[in-house]
């Protein structure tokens, strides 16, 4: 009991002094399993790992490294925000931030997946726009947010092989 205490609280400790654990913070409060675990669909279980994990390639990732990680511009959302717009708005006096492509903007606002959105039940729509990602991985919902991930990330892979192509 003592071994199993100890570990928990060495979890919690490292969770809560990265920076990169924010959204895992959102979603995990407990230690143990998880219940999108037991998931069939090992793409959609996939999706959900790499999403909780911060192991995915969104911008608010792949912008954390390298010689610019200190440049908001290398994380801006590509879908709703141009490189000009970064640009002259960096420059702005009261300029706070742009619109970061991060899990949480990705799932509930970014106009690009509104169409997937859309088609979620309404009970899953509603915890999403309450941002309850714990209680989503917790609940019945999981298996429908497992397909919403991975349907996103098609999505997006798919946007961005256009936008390179162009």
């Amino acid at each position: 009991s003592s071994g199993i205490n100890a570990e928990y609280g060495h979890w919690e400790q490292n969770i809560q002094n990265q920076t990169k654990m924010g959204f895992y913070r959102q979603v995990k409060t407990c230690f143990g399993e998880e219940p999108y675990l037991p998931l069939q669909n090992r793409a959609h279980r996939s999706q959900i790992s790499k999403l909780r994990s911060s192991s995915h390639d969104l911008l608010i990732e792949k912008g954390r490294y390298g010689a610019n990680s200190l440049n908001i511009a290398n994380k801006a959302c590509r879908f709703c925000c141009t490189d000009d717009n970064i640009l002259h708005l960096e420059h702005l006096p009261f300029f706070e931030s742009t619109i970061v492509e991060s899990e949480e903007h990705v799932l509930t606002t970014c106009p690009m997946y509104n169409s997937l959105r859309s088609a979620l039940s309404d009970n899953l729509k509603s915890l999403l726009m309450l941002k309850e990602y714990k209680l989503i991985m917790s609940s019945s919902h999981v298996k429908e947010f497992g397909k919403y991930v991975f349907e996103c990330y098609e999505l997006r892979n798919r946007k961005q092989t256009r936008t390179s192509t162009s």
